[in-house]
Parts: structure tokens; sequence; C-alpha cells
């Protein structure tokens, strides 16, 4: 046996590992990319229902700005795309409400109070004067109408 005469000499070659194939996958990978696919698609799916929903909302808040003058038959035009949308997402049965029960739908679903003065002055068909206030409270309603949610009227 001859002597090494360096320490160098003692090592051997190192191999490398042959690498892994990418495919197949394994069970855990195609759980996470089933898992992410179906999250995508839940999703896709929510946000679609959710365009659709609003879809009344979107087309009154269109109308809404074509009566952008304060005038009274502006604000009947108004006061009746409410009342569309109240009966369009909550249904014919609070759409026909009057007074008190309709102030009360109103504040529950835009956050507007408006007062017994305004709408008798609505309902009133000799009246021709303009309702500034009245005007800018009903475009604010159906900005900021709630189209999801118990009314329990």
């Amino acid at each position: 046996m001859a002597n090494p005469t360096s320490p160098l000499d003692n090592l051997h070659d190192v191999i490398a590992p042959a690498t892994v194939a990418w495919w197949p996958l394994s069970l855990p990978a195609f759980a996470i990319i089933t898992g992410f696919l179906l999250l995508l698609f839940v999703t896709g799916f929510l946000v679609y229902k959710r365009y659709q929903l609003a879809k009344a909302k979107r087309q009154a808040l269109q109308e809404s700005k074509s009566y952008l003058t304060s005038n009274f038959a502006n604000s009947q035009a108004l006061h009746l795309i409410l009342k569309r949308l109240v009966k369009h997402y909550y249904g014919i049965e609070a759409a026909n409400q009057f007074g008190e029960k309709w102030q009360g739908i109103v504040l529950k679903t835009s956050k507007v109070k408006l007062t017994p003065e305004e709408l008798s002055r609505l309902y009133q068909s000799e009246s021709n004067q303009p309702i500034n206030d009245f005007h800018q409270k009903l475009v604010k309603a159906i900005k900021q109408f709630k189209v999801k949610g118990a009314l329990n009227v």
C-alpha cells in the first residue's frame, strides 16, 4: 500500500442524484390546485351574483342623474324611482306603504329621514313649486339604498 502524499487523494468523487420528474404530481399538489381552482370559481360566482343583485340600483342611479334639476315633476320621478327600488328588492307590500310606514321603510333602506310635510306636498297635484331639500333627500336615498338585508316590515 502506498501512502498518499496528500490528504486530498483520499477524497472520492461526489455523484449528484438524478433529477426528480415534476409529473405526475403528488396528491397534496393535486389537492392544492383543486382547492385553488374551486376558490377561484366560488369567488367569481359570488362577484357575479353581487353584480347581478345591484343591477336595478345601478339603473336607478343612472335614471336619477337625468333629474338633476329640482322641480316638482323631477321630485315625483325620483320618488317613483325610489318606490321601484323598494318594490324590486323588498316586494310590492313594502312599496305600497305610505305615510309613516313609508318613511320607516326609506329610513331603514337608505338612512334618509323624510318628513310628512315633504311627502304630503309631493302627493298634492296643485303644488308646482320646487322642493330643493326634498329633491336632494331623494337623490341621497337612491344613492345610499341598501340592496340586501331584511326589512321586517
